[in-house]
């Protein structure tokens, strides 16, 4: 003969628990996976040139106008 009880409060409770558990548990590994996929870097890395150093430092202001058009010319040549 079967017996049939009615889940209580520690039944429920616990179910609720497991599946919390469950997904902090993927959600830790989502998380994991992506810092370790996530990239800072270019996939190609570009040399910078003379001119595109001289651009840089003409827009910090370490370059006046003068020095700048002189790199400028020197380097086109």
């Amino acid at each position: 003969m079967y017996y049939y009880r009615m889940m209580d409060a520690n039944d429920w409770l616990g179910g609720l628990m497991m599946m919390l558990l469950g997904l902090l548990f993927i959600a830790i590994v989502v998380v994991v996976t992506m810092k370790l996929l996530k990239t800072n870097q270019p996939a190609v890395e570009q040399k910078s040139t003379a001119l595109d150093i001289a651009k840089q430092r003409y827009a910090k202001g370490e370059l006046s106008r003068e020095e700048f058009e002189k790199i400028k010319k020197d380097v086109s040549d």
